[in-house]
């Protein structure tokens, strides 16, 4: 759908409040000020080569079928479990790692499966003992970004983030802002509305400072809404396949650290390159998330083309077909494959390149595998929804939000602020109108950037609470298809959003999806209000 926005100059009004910093560096843009080019190599960078710091592929995995993780299930209403987050080694790509952090011991960690209208009662342990371990640093040697008037956590705190999810951004739900300290546990108690889009979301630790690290080690497991795009007539028992990509890098045994990403590894549901068995003739759904703490994956499959049924967790009004699809970190999607020919076919990741620091290499996260009795295909209609009332309805407040980053000589630091604010968790956020629909035009605004030390680089834009629907790209009307909660900017891209804030009154936060650039400051807060 074109949609054009109603004619404003969006640069005179309200700005989102942002905040102070925080972090456990990394080499981004230290690394850049410190050599004063993004050409250095990686041994500038203290960046070991590959093949002294990541293992390569076992034999013995590269050929396993495709297992899911294990599921935890609501009945009767409710979902009632127990996640313990733990830095027992673990089993990952076919091996025992150490220095990894998991839930229940898992890679990823269990998937919580539930209905619209469920009650969600789980009890989360902070067992992550770093006592005799070191914390799981992605990024070392790069110089700590701590803001003058807060203090970074304990790389062991804990809390827990529904991503995607639209519930309640207070104590006892989606409450990012508390932390349980090691040997700590805290119980969350909400209700999922009967309304809930169905699809895939995901669930990940949330603490300013250690999200990086703790997500990179581990730390993240699907959450599953029953219904949405599963349900559509077309694709009524067809198989589902639910898939997990991460980043890894292993040396000798243990999760390493330092290593640039054109050489970190790649999981599907912590396994390297499993098989993916499919009938000729075939169609199956596949509900795919970016679980990392920073990569950016280009899939395609070989022969195949996908059609796309549902993003960030909620079905489109109208689906497409393409041969690839951009996932950068925290997004999902949900698209048929159909089985051709019998044969062999990779499906892949093509390589991205985010920015300096974000070289993605092409990799093979899997083969599918056509053979057997010849299936009749299924046929997913163009048009499967109505768009939302809001995207043509009045518009109550217009924002404006600059992502940008610079390097502070005088601290030899990074920083990455919104609106020349980096975050503080204290500080009130923008107020929002319940019951209102808002546009927000989100620039990357790589020129600040380049001219305050930092790079130009991607930043996947994410919000909680509630989703968005894309309408203007740089001025441009767009094609829409559906909601997100994530949407990639791109350097000097200006990309234009339209919100509404129906229900759920609170405080929470937007920010960077990219987890170093989140941890040193491009996070802000706002609150709805009633």
């Amino acid at each position: 759908m074109n949609h054009q926005h109603d004619s404003q100059d969006l640069h005179t009004t309200d700005t989102i409040d942002s905040t102070e910093t925080i972090d456990q560096g990394r080499r981004r843009v230290l690394l850049l000020g410190m050599f004063g080019t993004v050409g250095t190599s990686a041994a500038a960078f203290g960046l070991l080569p590959k093949n002294l710091l990541a293992d390569s592929l076992p034999a013995s995995t590269a050929t396993a079928p495709l297992k899911e993780p294990i599921v935890f299930a609501s009945s009767g209403g409710t979902l009632q479990a127990t996640l313990r987050a733990t830095t027992k080694a673990t089993s990952v790509a076919g091996q025992l790692i150490s220095g990894t952090m998991t839930y229940n011991g898992h890679y990823p960690g269990p998937t919580l499966q539930v209905k619209p209208g469920d009650q969600i009662l789980l009890k989360v342990h902070n067992n992550l003992d770093l006592t005799a371990a070191a914390t799981p640093n992605p990024h070392p040697g790069a110089t700590h970004n701590h803001a003058a008037a807060m203090t970074v956590p304990p790389a062991n705190t804990l809390n827990t983030h529904f991503h995607g999810m639209h519930v309640s951004p207070l104590p006892k739900a989606d409450d990012i802002y508390l932390a349980t300290p090691f040997g700590g546990s805290y119980d969350y108690d909400f209700q999922i509305p009967a309304n809930h889009p169905g699809g895939l979301y995901w669930y990940h630790p949330h603490v300013h400072g250690v999200v990086d690290n703790q997500i990179y080690a581990g730390l993240a497991g699907l959450l599953v809404v029953e219904g949405g795009a599963a349900q559509i007539p077309a694709l009524q028992g067809a198989r589902k396949r639910l898939m997990a990509l991460k980043n890894i890098a292993i040396a000798n045994g243990a999760l390493a650290t330092g290593v640039a990403p054109a050489d970190q590894l790649h999981t599907l549901n912590g396994q390297l390159a499993p098989s993916i068995g499919i009938h000729p003739g075939e169609t199956q759904l596949w509900q795919v998330a970016n679980i990392g703490n920073e990569p950016y994956y280009k899939l395609s499959l070989d022969g195949h083309r996908f059609t796309v049924v549902a993003e960030d967790g909620a079905m489109l009004w109208e689906s497409y077909t393409t041969d690839t699809l951009l996932v950068p970190p925290g997004k999902r999607f949900e698209f048929t494959v159909t089985g051709v020919k019998a044969g062999s076919y990779a499906f892949r990741t093509l390589g991205y390149n985010s920015g300096p620091f974000g070289d993605w290499r092409a990799a093979q996260l899997a083969t599918m595998v056509v053979a057997g009795k010849l299936d009749t295909p299924r046929t997913v209609p163009v048009q499967l929804d109505e768009p939302p009332a809001y995207l043509t309805g009045p518009i109550v407040k217009r924002r404006y939000l600059r992502f940008s980053e610079g390097f502070d000589l005088s601290t030899n630091t990074p920083y990455f602020d919104i609106n020349g604010k980096t975050f503080e968790a204290l500080r009130n956020g923008t107020q929002v109108k319940l019951g209102t629909t808002e546009e927000w035009l989100i620039y990357n605004d790589s020129n600040r950037s380049l001219n305050e030390g930092g790079v130009a680089e991607d930043h996947p834009f994410h919000i909680h609470v509630n989703s968005f629907i894309v309408t203007e790209i740089d001025g441009m009307p767009v094609k829409a298809y559906g909601t997100q909660d994530v949407v990639n900017v791109l350097p000097g891209q200006k990309v234009l959003i339209r919100m509404a804030f129906p229900d759920f009154i609170g405080k929470s936060v937007f920010h960077c999806h990219i987890l170093f650039h989140e941890d040193n400051g491009m996070m802000a807060n706002f609150e709805i209000v009633p």
